[in-house]
């Protein structure tokens, strides 16, 4: 039975014996509703939340361990909705030394999400590798975060990068999207160029393979006709780009120099263009973090995160020059002029009842999960608003509501544990007591040894990086 406000005690099926854990007299956030449910005691059995009872109650007298939630505040585990975890295959030209730091660098991003918090994320660029990552990190193998996989990203014949994979007929993008569902990924990932003969027949392939497509709107293809054909989810905000600049701007020059559409946006488009996206069932990842680290050319060299960087190994710190090789000096001048429309068009997603997705697309593991919702609040979104993008909405995305993403019976025990009330100040969601990773407690004792023990890596990493290539980066 489920009682969000009233004392009745809610209890999974099938108990064990003796449950894991207790956490005790703890203000619960079950992002069920907005609200706090203060002295509570939820119990965990077996990986799973078995039983969720105001702490008078007593449920969960016959536990293995008890954690003092007195003064804390429990929420379910974040999620990163657009993550890069996975490892492509290297070619004889890196060095052995380079191929293991890389490698590495996978084992630490998956841990680092943890510490900050994250416990589900979404990589919508995988391998083939990523279904045996996937598994590692179910079976226990790998500590990390559930993760859900994309195959390889879809383009068109160019593509508008060298990392995506181009298809030349719809035929043989049909043809991919059938292995990708069998081969048993999650999710279909699309990108900028695909023409609308190619896009239809992926739509069309995915809606009888059942499996989603989300990513970019490709460029040649209408907005509300991407919408119609039922993308699950929009990245980057691409799409309204290209909807704010029409016709007057011209296509041509849009495609060449992408993203730079958003300087047509007007406030009186934006809300047209949230009004429309409400009709139709699609989800909304902004990713405004990522746009928000490609930077000018003057500030590219005076300008230095260095608590973001040293979040990121070492090795992956050349993902940097890629940004700046695909968005040359003038095109990163016009993204940083459009800050203030990407802020918009979030806020008026959001005003108009537009399911968000929290993603970050960068290398700062968990790290730039906190950072994003920082800018979500900018845009004026509330702490429940912004914690509702990075926890509920990922499970209703992918059509897991009760699996993950809340604190009800029978949900994967993906908790956080805070200091302070979220609710009030969503920058409190890194003030972190504890994390627990399918009813694996991390105390915030062990969260720090793995953190020194992460930035001891990169350290190491540092040095060998100047030894093999003259270049701390």
């Amino acid at each position: 039975m489920r009682c969000l406000f009233g004392v009745a005690v809610l209890v999974v099926a099938q108990m064990v014996s003796a449950a894991d854990y207790a956490i005790e007299n703890v203000s619960v956030i079950p992002m069920t509703f907005e609200g706090v449910q203060s002295n509570y005691t939820v119990v965990v059995s077996d990986g799973l939340i078995a039983e969720i009872c105001q702490s008078s109650d007593s449920c969960g007298a016959d536990v293995k361990t008890v954690i003092d939630g007195s003064g804390k505040f429990l929420i379910p585990g974040l999620s990163d909705m657009h993550a890069h975890v996975a490892m492509s295959d290297f070619g004889d030209e890196v060095p052995p030394v380079m191929q293991k730091m890389a490698l590495d660098s996978q084992r630490q991003r998956i841990l680092q999400y943890v510490l900050f918090g994250v416990t589900t994320i979404r990589d919508p660029a995988g391998v083939h590798s990523s279904l045996a990552l996937r598994s590692d990190i179910e079976d226990g193998v790998k500590a990390g975060p559930r993760l859900f996989t994309a195959n390889v990203p879809m383009d068109g014949d160019p593509p508008l990068h060298p990392v995506t994979t181009p298809f030349a007929t719809p035929e043989a993008a049909a043809d991919f999207v059938r292995e990708t569902a069998r081969s048993g990924y999650d999710m279909v990932k699309i990108y900028s160029t695909l023409p609308v003969p190619t896009f239809d027949a992926i739509m069309d392939t995915a809606q009888e393979e059942g499996i989603p497509v989300g990513g970019h709107v490709p460029m040649p293809v209408p907005f509300e006709y991407a919408l119609k054909r039922g993308m699950r989810s929009i990245e980057h905000l691409s799409g309204y780009d290209m909807a704010c600049a029409g016709e007057d701007a011209g296509l041509e020059p849009i495609m060449r120099d992408v993203y730079q559409g958003w300087a047509y946006c007007t406030p009186e488009r934006i809300a047209a263009l949230a009004q429309l996206t409400a009709e139709y069932e699609v989800w909304v990842d902004p990713t405004l973090i990522v746009v928000e680290g490609v930077m000018t050319e003057y500030d590219r060299y005076t300008v230095i995160d260095e608590d973001q960087r040293k979040h990121i190994p070492p090795v992956m710190l050349s993902y940097d020059q890629y940004l700046y090789q695909i968005f040359p000096a003038i095109s990163r001048a016009g993204l940083e002029g459009t800050r203030a429309v990407r802020l918009a068009i979030v806020k008026a997603l959001s005003d108009a009842g537009v399911p968000l997705l929290l993603g970050t697309d960068t290398l700062a593991a968990g790290y730039d999960v906190h950072q994003e919702m920082a800018l979500m609040a900018e845009a004026g979104l509330t702490p429940y608003q912004i914690l509702t993008a990075a926890t509920s909405e990922p499970a209703r995305y992918f059509d897991r509501e009760g699996e993950f993403g809340t604190i009800v019976a029978g949900a994967s025990a993906d908790l956080v544990l805070l200091d302070e009330n979220p609710l009030v100040d969503v920058g409190n969601a890194r003030a972190i007591a504890g994390v627990m990773l399918r009813g694996e407690w991390w105390s915030d004792e062990r969260i720090a040894d793995a953190y020194d023990g992460l930035q001891t890596e990169f350290a190491q990493a540092r040095e060998l990086l100047t030894q093999a290539t003259g270049n701390s980066e």
